[in-house]
């Protein structure tokens, strides 16, 4: 029997990056478990949240997550730290330059076995994204919510989630994050941020078949092409109703 941790206080963000995302959880209240594999970022978010470390409010996890628990080589893109990723080809998108690093890797089971279930996960690790939804499916207890970065999988990332029990979704345009609004308290959402949790968006949350027609009339097509206007950017969401 599968179980939607509802009571959970704390959130985790796979791909912290720098911690926007992370502080406005810690804004919120909530606890935070953040993966970050970039040690640069890694020690930038040791100095932005030395309060909350200090209070056990915050949790770094230096590390890549990926599909299996070991070493694995992390690409570092040097012109754009959000492009770097596990997968090469991704990282090196645009002739960017980078630099490899071998780092520890591990799973989601990995992950929620040491710091348990979080309320909401939020997947941001470039080219990992639809990995970390499919492992979602072995766990015995899920997060409620769950919001994954758009990208050509997205489809799959949808079916994913579906197969993973959620039964509910939601998509956020993030080219308006920065007018963006949480109820709960008053926040600036950066760009580059992936705006509220889960419970604090706007409209009513669709079935998997009213969404995945929405998403496929409205950003990607079945093959994965683009249909939204260049420079648009979306993030999927997910719960169990």
């Amino acid at each position: 029997m599968t179980v939607f941790a509802q009571a959970s206080r704390f959130i985790m963000d796979l791909g912290m990056n720098r911690g926007d995302n992370t502080a406005y959880y810690l804004a919120r209240g909530y606890e935070a478990v953040a993966v970050e594999a970039n040690p640069e970022l890694a020690a930038g978010a040791r100095t932005r949240f030395a309060k909350e470390i200090a209070a056990h409010r915050f949790t770094l996890v230096e590390a890549a997550v990926w599909e299996k628990s070991g070493t694995v080589t992390f690409h570092v893109n040097d012109a754009n730290d959000h492009w770097s990723s596990v997968e090469v080809g991704l990282a090196t998108r645009a002739n960017s330059p980078t630099h490899a690093l071998e780092v520890a890797g591990l799973t989601l089971g990995d992950l929620f076995e040491k710091y348990g279930t979080p309320l909401y996960l939020k997947v941001g690790v470039e080219g990992v994204d639809l990995t970390v939804l499919k492992q979602l499916q072995s766990q015995v207890i899920k997060p409620l919510y769950v919001s994954v970065e758009d990208c050509p999988f997205g489809l799959a990332c949808i079916e994913a989630l579906a197969d993973a029990g959620y039964d509910g979704f939601k998509i956020v345009d993030l080219s308006h994050v920065t007018d963006m609004h949480d109820p709960h308290l008053d926040h600036h959402f950066p760009a580059g941020s992936t705006g509220p949790v889960s419970d604090s968006l706007p409209g009513r949350w669709m079935g998997q078949a009213a969404f995945e027609q929405l998403y496929t009339s409205t950003v990607r097509d079945r093959t994965g092409r683009f249909l939204a206007p260049a420079g648009r950017e979306f993030h999927l969401h997910a719960t169990k109703l």
